[in-house]
């Protein structure tokens, strides 16, 4: 007995109906994801889903289509525009771009997969556009990829960032770490920061469809001031300083002074050689021995990391921390962004702490100016030196002992970029300070550049004299 199509379509319509309610297919995400097992499976005919009214038709067949080739469905049923093979090839590179550190934007992620899916031996083949909802489809695939901000990185710490440069640096703090037997407490970190209010010009707002994203109000750039700050393994943080920019100090910031921070009018607001000889050695190395005599370690060495700025060129103030059985480790240059304790953490929430604390009108006279920004810092500097913050900066730094892994894990073995060099200097960098090959050898380039600036000098007298005798 022939069936007619009517009743055919009344049967498959319950067969649907009983499939999509049942335990089998329910568990799918969506309901286009469960239509596409149901007729894979042979449950109902192709022409009983397409008349499915909560879907259309095209969406039916395309997810369909693609479960047949063993793909994931999309939320419309529409095929993904680069599968098998070439998907890990995209998913390669963007790993590779990743771990180099140089992550590819969104449009050139669709550049790279519309270049892997339409490189073929056919040169005939015509040539496939991929979409930037494709490209968005891709990463949302791949629960391993996100997006997110970048970081403005200067090509000079892209140079660095690898394990071919910092592999030596963390051997030679090992070595040291095994000499001294590794007490956090001995283990400290010198630099500075500024205090200017940084801004967040790509940071995201909230707005209704039918109006603009509108402006935030941004501080008046301020003038510079430093933040000079040391720190402790073990959560300890030493007196600090902050050298503002003026002849005498302003009566808004004596509030800010106590016995653990001091302020100096040094007319720049910068660090210089001065400055940094006054804090390292008045400052900074009193307070370590003391504290090393508090804590009964005189006989301990203690291990101290900074930073290669042209402030710390000055072999004299190293001397006085070698008396004290101090070792000056200082860091590769431009490398402080991944290894300095004070810059991955510590210096990191100061920054965040002056950016959301910190409000002054435009308009505001330069005292009110400088009273906000005091309230603003005595919370920076409070909440910076918790001893859970500075721990934590430690630790992500990798400089404890045999720390090092997660941080080398994320670089990659060699860079593109060629490393800046340093001419006509010293080179203290990435090395131990305090060695007395090296501080002899250093006294010895210094006094040769005097020299030589003293003849050049004198020569530059003579030609000066004979040319007025000429004239004579």
């Amino acid at each position: 007995m022939k069936i007619s199509t009517e009743t055919k379509f009344k049967e498959g319509k319950k067969k649907l109906q009983r499939a999509m309610s049942s335990r089998k297919y329910r568990n799918y995400h969506s309901l286009l994801e469960r239509m596409a097992h149901i007729v894979v499976d042979g449950v109902v005919r192709m022409t009983d889903a397409i008349y499915f009214k909560e879907l259309s038709r095209n969406g039916i067949k395309n997810a369909v289509r693609v479960l047949r080739k063993g793909r994931l469905v999309g939320k419309i049923g529409r095929p993904a525009a680069v599968v098998g093979k070439k998907e890990q090839r995209v998913f390669d590179i963007i790993h590779i771009e990743a771990k180099s550190g140089t992550c590819l934007t969104l449009k050139k992620t669709r550049e790279l997969i519309e270049n892997v899916i339409n490189h073929n031996d056919d040169e005939d083949a015509p040539f496939s556009e991929v979409s930037m909802s494709a490209t968005n489809g891709f990463v949302k695939r791949h629960p391993e990829l996100k997006t997110g901000k970048p970081k403005n990185l200067d090509i000079n710490r892209l140079a660095v960032s690898c394990r071919s440069v910092f592999k030596p640096w963390y051997k030679t703090l090992d070595e040291l770490h095994e000499k001294f037997h590794d007490n956090p407490a001995l283990m400290i970190n010198i630099d500075e920061s500024s205090t200017r209010v940084p801004t967040d010009s790509k940071q995201l707002v909230v707005h209704t469809a039918d109006e603009k994203a509108g402006f935030t109000k941004e501080p008046q750039r301020m003038i510079n001031s430093t933040f000079v700050a040391a720190v402790a393994a073990d959560g300890y943080a030493f007196p600090s300083v902050i050298l503002w920019p003026s002849v005498n100090l302003p009566e808004e910031l004596k509030s800010l002074l106590s016995p653990t921070l001091e302020i100096w009018a040094n007319g720049s607001g910068w660090m210089d050689n001065e400055c940094f000889k006054r804090y390292a050695l008045t400052v900074l190395l009193p307070f370590v021995i003391e504290r090393r005599k508090r804590m009964s370690l005189e006989n301990e060495h203690i291990l101290l990391l900074l930073d290669s700025h042209v402030s710390r060129a000055d072999p004299s103030i190293w001397r006085e921390f070698q008396k004290q059985q101090v070792y000056v480790l200082t860091f590769v240059p431009h490398s402080t962004h991944l290894c300095q304790p004070l810059d991955r953490g510590v210096f990191a929430v100061f920054k965040s702490e002056l950016t959301n604390r910190f409000e002054a009108s435009h308009s505001s006279p330069s005292s009110l100016k400088r009273a906000a920004i005091t309230d603003v810092l005595s919370h920076a500097i409070l909440t910076v030196f918790s001893p859970s913050v500075i721990q934590k900066a430690f630790v992500c730094s990798g400089v404890l002992h045999n720390s090092s892994g997660p941080v080398l894990l994320k670089l990659a073995e060699s860079s593109i970029y060629p490393r800046p060099s340093h001419r006509n200097r010293f080179n203290f960098y990435g090395k131990v300070i305090t060695n007395e090959n090296l501080l002899e050898k250093w006294e010895n380039h210094l006094k040769m550049n005097i020299e030589r600036k003293d003849e050049m000098d004198e020569k530059e007298k003579d030609e000066v004299k004979a040319v007025v005798d000429e004239k004579k």
